[in-house]
């Protein structure tokens, strides 16, 4: 992915399809690195079976949309959107792959329970890149819905 994925940003955007401004952090955990063993071994044939580590950042838990005010629930769908933008097709886009914590990860603790929530767009393992905007299309219908932010006419 590209690094602005992982960034850190202050201020707001106005992400399409949405129209309010939405906050700007980081769209998914922070990669700290892939960690294999030196020597799965212990000098003879049969491995220690030491497993590769994968290091993220703990972005707290699922998301319940029915729970989030307005404001939270734009900010997820802006984490979608932000993805599409940049070229990327989610392909499982649910309540599970949106994770919120209190606070800023960067915050120190004591600083977070004054915070607001910040969100993470987790399991990319369907993700490809775009190859059709009716894709696109359908995927961010399924956002809206998700999070209940389609407007009915009356």
């Amino acid at each position: 992915f590209p690094d602005h994925f992982f960034e850190h940003w202050n201020g707001y955007n106005v992400m399409p399809p949405l129209h309010d401004p939405v906050p700007v952090g980081a769209l998914c955990p922070q990669f700290y690195g892939y960690y294999t063993p030196d020597d799965p071994t212990d000098g003879t044939n049969h491995p220690n079976y030491l497993s590769p580590i994968l290091l993220l950042e703990c972005c707290g838990e699922e998301i319940n949309p029915d729970e989030l005010c307005m404001d939270d629930k734009q900010e997820c769908a802006s984490l979608l959107f932000r993805f599409h933008h940049a070229g990327w097709l989610h392909e499982s886009f649910a309540a599970r792959n949106i994770l919120w914590q209190q606070g800023k990860p960067t915050e120190w603790p004591i600083q977070r329970a004054f915070s607001t929530k910040s969100f993470r767009l987790i399991d990319f393992g369907r993700s490809r890149k775009m190859d059709s905007s009716l894709t696109r299309a359908s995927e961010e219908d399924t956002a809206l819905r998700l999070l209940h932010l389609l407007h009915h006419a009356d």
